[in-house]
């Protein structure tokens, strides 16, 4: 005697919400997971010009972009950041030219003194760190980070020459965006 369970609306009912419940776990993975292997500024996040057309879907629903303004005039007089943080991705609030951008290109003015400050928007545990190229930490330029939802660190730095990609060293996959540095000479 087979059994045939077509079941009853409630077990179909809590079936659809586990069935629910798998796929937003992945599909909330998928930022963490996807798109970088972890390297340098050269395969980063949003190319070297901000107009070359390789803007991909964001991650974090926040956000419009993946391609911000990399146009250095646009930055000459930036000397305060605003990210929020996410599993997905850093969200650029402030300055202008990474507004509403994931992971946005920091264009910063070699020997340039900086304050950036994030928040938590998710509770998940985050920090925001600078790497050189060799995946190592510039300076002690990172915050100890936090998983409290509205919690904010400022970090601040000089824009050196080593530096390469900034990232959240908890999800360095998903919330990574790459360092351009221009000379403070340069027009």
């Amino acid at each position: 005697m087979g059994s045939n369970r077509t079941g009853t609306g409630a077990e179909t009912g809590r079936r659809a919400v586990v069935a629910g419940l798998g796929a937003t776990a992945v599909a909330s993975l998928a930022g963490c997971l996807s798109g970088s292997d972890g390297g340098g500024g050269s395969g980063g996040s949003d190319g070297d010009s901000g107009d070359d057309g390789s803007d991909e879907e964001p991650v974090v629903d926040a956000a419009e972009t993946t391609v911000g303004n990399t146009d250095p005039d646009a930055w000459r007089d930036v000397a305060e950041l605003r990210f929020d943080g996410y599993v997905g991705g850093w969200l650029g609030l402030e300055p202008a030219p990474i507004e509403l951008v994931e992971n946005p290109t920091l264009v910063l003015v070699e020997g340039g003194e900086y304050e950036l400050t994030w928040t938590n928007q998710d509770g998940i545990h985050h920090n925001i760190a600078f790497w050189d190229e060799d995946r190592e930490v510039v300076r002690d330029y990172s915050t100890p980070g936090n998983e409290t939802l509205g919690e904010r660190e400022t970090l601040a730095f000089e824009a050196t020459p080593e530096m390469d990609t900034y990232r959240c060293e908890y999800q360095p996959a998903g919330q990574l965006g790459d360092v351009r540095l221009v000379s403070p000479d340069s027009d």
